[in-house]
């Protein structure tokens, strides 16, 4: 019998996708955006696991921590972008038997909920059989990573020069945007607030961590993100101009000097100018 994971989180593109990842996973996973009813589902539904974020706008993930853990044994893992020391304890001190900070891969997650499953006593989910997986996931798990073949040069290069041309997620990215935010002092929350994206996909983001925001997302966040801080989706470019525009310049000023010169001789020749 497949392992319950109940998803609690304010944020249906997030819950969604982590439903979505779990169950390919072979877990039975039920997502749930109202905290509220989350904590009714963990009385009546009774799951093997919760994950719960931290950040909700109606009661925190704490609050409802805590009055899960008053009633219920069920393990607990806190999902949240609050990576202070203080928030960890806090999350520990509230019931929380694992603390994972936002963004993180599906891989990581799988082990620390197998981590949590093991001290509780239950089994991990077993590996579902491949027709059971989507097909992008069945391609991925027929062919491991250590045997996958390397792509040639010449195809990384056209695949290079094809995401950088019509990419906006060039690669760097999001080094360029985390530097343009912090020289104007402004936070991560604020400017999720600012531009209208989550936060923490502001984060994921920044540390191109791609795959913790939905695919159809991403381009639109990213895009989102560049126009609000007002940064170039590809720098060489315009290092390709400042330096055409410099030439430019060199250029005429070498035109203008040549023909000073040539009048300047023309002059001393015709006794114009005598020294």
């Amino acid at each position: 019998m497949a392992i319950k994971i109940l998803i609690i989180d304010d944020e249906p593109a997030i819950g969604r996708l982590l439903e979505y990842q779990l169950t390919g996973l072979g877990y039975q996973a039920a997502y749930e955006s109202d905290p509220i009813n989350g904590l009714q589902r963990v009385s009546f539904e009774r799951p093997d696991l919760v994950l719960l974020d931290v950040m909700m706008p109606q009661i925190s993930g704490w609050e409802v921590c805590r009055n899960i853990r008053a009633t219920n044994t069920v393990p607990i893992i806190m999902l949240t972008a609050k990576d202070a020391e203080a928030d960890v304890i806090v999350g520990l001190s509230s019931g929380a038997d694992d603390y994972l900070t936002k963004p993180f891969s599906i891989d990581h997650l799988k082990a620390r909920i197998e981590a949590v499953l093991r001290r509780s006593n239950r089994q991990p989910a077993p590996q579902p059989a491949l027709e059971q997986l989507p097909r992008h996931l069945q391609q991925s798990a027929a062919t491991p990573r250590s045997t996958a073949p390397a792509p040639s040069s010449s195809a990384a290069g056209a695949a290079s020069r094809q995401r950088n041309t019509a990419d906006p997620i060039a690669p760097g990215i999001g080094r360029r945007l985390r530097t343009a935010r912090q020289m104007r002092g402004i936070t991560l929350y604020d400017a999720g607030r600012r531009c209208m994206v989550s936060w923490e996909y502001l984060q994921a983001i920044e540390q191109e961590n791609w795959s913790y925001i939905p695919v159809k997302q991403r381009v639109a966040a990213v895009t989102t993100y560049m126009q609000f801080l007002g940064v170039d989706a590809q720098p060489d470019d315009g290092a390709r101009g400042g330096r055409g525009q410099s030439t430019v310049w060199f250029v005429v000023v070498l035109v203008i000097v040549s023909a000073l010169a040539a009048a300047a001789a023309f002059a001393v020749s015709s006794g114009m100018i005598a020294f």
